[in-house]
């Protein structure tokens, strides 16, 4: 049996059933238990003798989207003289629906057996739906071959308003009805079709559920389309905004990217001169350092050829303010400056819709020619650090040279100074 579109039948049974309906060929059974009953709420349409009424309405069963297409005839029950009782069937489509020709034709033969096995003079036979006697339609199967899709419908939603349709419910009409009406479910839970005078003069004095002619049928399609034309344009208007606004925040993303990236050239050329400096610097501290030493050698050996104190000790002093002078001058490392990371001038609103992330750092994973600038970066960072440890060993040597205590004692043919 198919999954995809099944049968209910129903109908009014008196005490003690009342209203009962039964699924057969087909259905699965957490849906069916899911189903709303398709009972009539009969203080607002009612039956009578030799009348029918036909329906159209969705409903959503066990997380699925249904379809179903109903007929119903006026039918007595047993031992009851109770008016607007009735037996009816429905055919019912998964997500799906049937070619609406063949559905017609389908449900009226179900129902037509229906009648001829469970009713007699007018009056129900069985007491029950589960004890329907029922005939498989001879074109039943032929139904899964037409299937087709139900788009643009909201089956979660229900708006608890009801149409009836008053119009000839002939089979080439009701196709019509049908094809129709499958978009007015958004608007309408269930729409009913019947064409008996009484019923429809029934409704307009009830008043509950809103009812038209063929004419009135016709302007509530024609407001519909209407209402999904303002609701497109609306949304083409809400989606051409969204374009502009695009346009405005990529060209102001860029412009600031665009200046960062300007900035932190400028800024790469400045430590790199730094960085130069600073390693002319060494080279200077190398040189000066050799040239103290050799001063100090100087002083040793006249100090021992001449063996006067004061002229080394003048020359010592005037030597290690020369060379301290110097020291000084080279020994500081301009501080680079760092390379921006982020704009702060970037709009936060856009940055969710960035492809490259939340910060400019996101933007380098994504720029081929950032890995370049990492990499220098990063060897500017090493140069730096290899130059301060240079500094920090010249300053230990020195200091560990030349103040080994608080005098300076040269020992000269075993005899002490100063």
């Amino acid at each position: 049996m198919s999954t995809t579109y099944f049968f209910s039948a129903f109908g009014t049974f008196g005490n003690p059933n009342g209203f009962r309906q039964s699924f057969f060929l087909g259905g699965n059974a957490a849906i069916v238990k899911d189903i709303r009953t398709f009972d009539l709420k009969t203080d607002a349409i009612m039956l009578f003798p030799k009348s029918k009424i036909y329906s159209i309405r969705k409903d959503s069963a066990a997380g699925c989207n249904l379809i179903s297409y109903s007929v119903y005839t006026f039918a007595k029950e047993q031992n009851s003289h109770r008016g607007g009782t009735f037996i009816g069937s429905s055919l019912l489509f998964i997500d799906k629906i049937g070619s609406e020709s063949l559905v017609i034709n389908v449900l009226n033969e179900f129902q037509d057996s229906l009648e001829n096995n469970n009713v007699s003079e007018s009056i129900i036979t069985t007491n029950h739906s589960d004890k329907f006697s029922i005939n498989k339609p001879k074109d039943f199967d032929k139904i899964g071959f037409n299937l087709k899709d139900v788009n643009d419908l909201n089956f979660v939603q229900n708006t608890h308003k009801y149409l009836v349709v008053y119009n000839e419910t002939s089979p080439d009409q009701l196709q019509k009805l049908f094809n129709k009406a499958i978009d007015l479910l958004n608007v309408y839970d269930t729409i009913y079709f019947t064409e008996s005078h009484e019923i429809a003069e029934f409704v307009k004095q009830k008043g509950i559920f809103k009812i038209v002619d063929a004419n009135g049928f016709t302007r509530e399609i024609e407001k519909l389309q209407e209402e999904k034309l303002r609701l497109v344009q609306s949304l083409i208007h809400e989606f051409e905004k969204e374009k502009e606004k695009l346009t405005e925040d990529r060209k102001k993303i860029i412009d600031d990217i665009t200046q960062q990236i300007e900035q932190n050239k400028i800024r790469h050329q400045e430590n790199d001169k730094k960085i130069k400096d600073s390693e002319g610097g060494i080279k200077m501290i190398k040189e000066e350092y050799d040239q103290y030493s050799k001063k100090i050698e100087n002083v040793i050996q006249k100090l021992k050829s001449e063996g006067n104190v004061e002229s080394a000790k003048k020359l010592y002093q005037e030597n290690k303010r020369v060379f301290s002078n110097t020291i000084n001058q080279n020994k500081n490392v301009d501080s680079l400056r760092f390379v921006s990371t982020s704009s702060g001038n970037v709009n936060d609103k856009a940055r969710p819709n960035q492809k490259y992330g939340n910060d400019f750092s996101d933007f380098n994973r994504y720029n081929p020619n950032s890995r370049d600038k990492e990499a220098k970066s990063g060897g500017y960072k090493i140069a730096t650090f290899i130059l301060l440890l240079v500094l920090i060993a010249s300053y230990a040597c020195y200091f560990a040279f030349f103040y080994n205590g608080k005098d300076f004692d040269i020992q000269v043919g075993g005899i002490t100074n100063w």
